[in-house]
């Protein structure tokens, strides 16, 4: 793979950091352009995936489209984000002893709460979500997270169904759940489809209506399908985000070297501005002090800009 180096930290005008990423657009007759190379290489979908394994829940009479969206999202672990996955536990009949997320600290720590659970794991919205297939189809609930379990052999058959490859490497995500690595080519391809099936409409809409849910304050994804219309974003581990329009079926996917979320953001909103998705430039490239002086900014390569 073939990272470039995109974007520049000057602090007090000396190079402090440099981020390396590549950037690939999408469209219905493949790829219209990128910026570095992913030579063939395949990519842990990571949190990127929350929304496609979502959609094997086509019974979801029973949920509200809030809860609906923090099934597919990184939720901040904010008491609103808890009160749904418990919610969504309760009218499957469960608590949340039932969720094998691991007992983590909260994306969003401002509530000043010490004493975790497993529902404040920014995945435990998606646990609940497999669970919920689990006891709608009569499943065994206490080994839903392994490879072999029907509810994870559903959610694989639907990433290579969009996908359309069975061509797949494996792992499991942090969260315990198993995780796949497709090219990028055939990434591209399953949210491409996933988007354009109209079976996936209330996920989609409901991710829409409720960006707080999906993510939550200071998230890249929640500004995003925020403020960027036609468009819903996804985060996920590993630097990587995709921003789909809704309206030119294309996809933007920005996969970064580092993990570094502000780095990622003003990468993602400068490319979504040239591409006239965004008016204006919806990011300060300014470095501060603890006390808001300003110390430095971010500077893109004009190479790839």
């Amino acid at each position: 793979m073939n990272y470039v180096p995109i974007l520049d930290l000057y602090r007090s005008d000396y190079l402090d950091n440099r981020f390396f990423s590549m950037l690939f657009l999408y469209g219905k007759k493949g790829l219209k352009f990128k910026i570095g190379d992913d030579e063939g290489d395949k990519f842990y979908l990571r949190s990127l995936f929350k929304p496609i394994q979502a959609s094997i829940l086509t019974d979801i009479t029973p949920f509200s489209d809030k809860e609906l969206a923090v099934m597919q999202g990184s939720h901040s672990g904010r008491e609103i984000h808890r009160n749904l996955v418990l919610s969504i536990l309760d009218k499957i009949g469960l608590n949340e002893t039932y969720l094998k997320c691991p007992i983590i600290p909260p994306l969003d720590t401002s509530e000043n709460i010490t004493d975790y659970t497993p529902v404040f794991n920014n995945c435990s919205g998606k646990h609940a979500m497999m669970l919920a297939y689990c006891v709608q189809n009569g499943l065994e609930l206490s080994s839903y997270t392994d490879f072999n379990h029907p509810v994870q052999k559903k959610i694989l058959n639907k990433l290579l169904t969009y996908g359309k490859t069975n061509d797949y490497i494996a792992t499991k995500d942090g969260c315990t759940v198993p995780v796949y690595g497709l090219s990028m080519r055939a990434i591209a391809r399953a949210f491409l489809n996933y988007y354009q099936d109209d079976k996936n409409t209330p996920f989609i809409e409901a991710y829409i209506k409720n960006p707080v849910i999906i993510g939550g304050a200071n998230r890249t994804d929640t500004k995003i399908t925020k403020i960027c219309k036609n468009c819903v974003s996804k985060v996920g581990a590993g630097g990587f985000i995709y921003v789909y329009n809704l309206k030119s079926k294309e996809i933007l996917i920005v996969k970064m070297a580092q993990d570094n979320n502000y780095a990622r953001e003003i990468i993602t909103l400068e490319m979504l501005y040239r591409l006239k998705w965004l008016e204006k430039r919806e990011y300060d490239n300014k470095i501060y002090l603890e006390n808001n002086e300003p110390i430095g900014y971010y500077k893109l390569n004009d190479k790839y800009f």
